[in-house]
């Protein structure tokens, strides 16, 4: 219990200013007698309100492309890791230094060669299905191209690694090809294509796993080239500002992917339906969108298309689907939204703005102009 100093009048809780007894002045006595101002504070009460101080307005809401791009970075997190985990499985068991030692140069891409020749070889079984006469017509010559550049680059000798078998020279017949035979695309997209040929021959029976081994061998291999090699500008227009387009162009083409393994044509009792790579030019359809994929990954847009070739791209993907439409399957509905997430990206990187400053992440207003006049005359 408080009391005064002076003359010992008890107060109770509660102190005045001034002492009823003797009038002595309380010292140090605190504001309303030492009760707690529970509305004490800095926010001033008294302020008007005005909607055009940002203090009183809301944050704005995301727009619909950015909440998608937060749900597709959500869903890509765990998809990434398993396809890492995957990856790093394969990669155990190609780079396996007992696996090279038993390969001409420790080449993978001789093996995958091999794998291709062994599924040609079989599809000439009337039982066992294949990529038909075109198809190999096609991939015949293309292997045999690929192969003599692969042994142009492990017969030299700086190519030669201690443990692995030595590669001969290249005869002199061969030597001769013109220079621009001798491109690393024409490898990587020889195995884009079998990669192509192995998803379209899922499900029919052991043929596909010679495939799948084939593509995965020479897809490892080359796309570990494709993608290690940073001569080119990889900082395209897509990567300074707006959406990241690869996330939208990769999720379209497994989309569209998972689509032409589902039915296309409605089946009867005695027969099923045809599946999208069943259909006619499928493989021309599937080699485009992974060709989108591949060059959205490695370049974080499609800045290495030629617009002309994306239009193209573009035209021949969705003239394909409505050719092979059919509102009585399941497959052109998952085809759909994976087309439409491709062709917008498409869309959305033509119309992205070319300057300069979009491609160096300098603000096109900062740079100098050019001066009309040339000051050395």
């Amino acid at each position: 219990m408080n009391s005064c100093s002076s003359c010992g009048h008890p107060f109770g809780n509660e102190v005045p200013y001034f002492c009823p007894e003797c009038g002595q002045e309380i010292p140090n006595n605190p504001p309303n007698g030492g009760a707690q101002d529970y509305g004490a504070g800095d926010y001033d009460y008294n302020q008007d309100y005005n909607p055009d101080d940002p203090a009183w307005q809301e944050p704005p809401r995301p727009s619909p492309l950015e909440r998608l791009e937060e749900l597709l970075t959500k869903v890509s997190v765990p998809v990434l890791a398993v396809a890492g985990q995957v990856g790093a499985a394969f990669r155990s068991v190609l780079d396996d230094p007992r696996l090279r030692s038993h390969l001409p140069g420790g080449s993978l891409t001789l093996l995958g060669l091999g794998l291709v020749g062994l599924a040609l070889v079989l599809s000439l079984i009337p039982a066992v299905p294949g990529i038909g006469f075109l198809g190999a017509v096609v991939v015949l010559p293309w292997g045999a191209l690929v192969a003599v550049n692969e042994w142009r680059l492990l017969s030299q000798p700086e190519a030669q690694e201690p443990g692995i078998p030595p590669v001969r020279p290249l005869p002199s017949a061969l030597a001769t090809l013109p220079r621009d035979t001798r491109h690393p695309g024409i490898a990587q997209t020889f195995a884009l294509l079998i990669c192509t040929c192995a998803v379209l021959m899922l499900g029919l029976g052991p043929i596909s796993l010679v495939w799948m081994l084939a593509g995965t061998v020479l897809g490892y291999d080359q796309g570990w080239r494709y993608f290690a090699d940073r001569d080119e500008d990889t900082d395209g227009v897509d990567g300074g500002s707006g959406p990241r387009l690869h996330r939208w162009v990769v999720a379209g083409v497994v989309l569209c992917t998972f689509a032409l393994l589902l039915p296309w044509t409605r089946g009867t009792l005695h027969v099923s339906g045809l599946s999208g790579g069943d259909l006619p030019l499928s493989t021309y359809t599937l080699f485009t969108l992974l060709l989108l994929a591949c060059s959205a990954v490695r370049h974080r847009g499609l800045s290495a298309f030629h617009p002309l070739l994306l239009v193209l791209a573009a035209i021949w993907l969705t003239m394909w689907f409505v050719l092979n439409m059919s509102a009585y399957s399941v497959g052109p509905w998952f085809f759909l939204p994976g087309l439409l997430a491709v062709d917008a990206a498409i869309v959305r990187h033509l119309t992205l703005p070319r300057g300069g400053g979009e491609r160096t992440g300098e603000n096109p207003e900062q740079q100098e102009p050019v001066p009309d006049v040339d000051p050395q005359g």
